[in-house]
């Protein structure tokens, strides 16, 4: 029979920390189906954007002024906009009422 130690104990706790960690991460990153994720703001709050939203004039104002360089059809990464949460907010509910999604 094996002994358990007291240092046993502590990876056993870290594992299962690590784990948890990884689940609300693995949570965090899943998208719905046909959507697409965009970071607003400094605090970079993440939303779930629908990708018709993208081919409306608002949307693509938006992310053109938002982009350091000419936008690009590859994306190097997350699409992320300067613009304060609360106007984006506003954005999407326009782009809700226009495209019924």
């Amino acid at each position: 029979m094996k002994k358990v130690s007291a240092s046993d104990s502590n990876n056993s706790y870290k594992r299962l920390v690590n784990a948890a960690a990884d689940e609300k991460k693995s949570e965090k990153l899943e998208l719905a189906r046909g959507c697409v994720a965009i970071y607003v703001g400094q605090e970079r709050k993440r939303y779930q954007v629908p990708l018709i939203y993208l081919s409306l004039p608002n949307f693509q104002q938006l992310i053109n002024t938002s982009q350091e360089d000419v936008f690009d059809v590859k994306i190097d990464g997350p699409i992320t906009l300067a613009c304060p949460t609360h106007t984006f907010e506003q954005l999407l509910k326009i782009a809700k009422k226009t495209t019924h999604y």
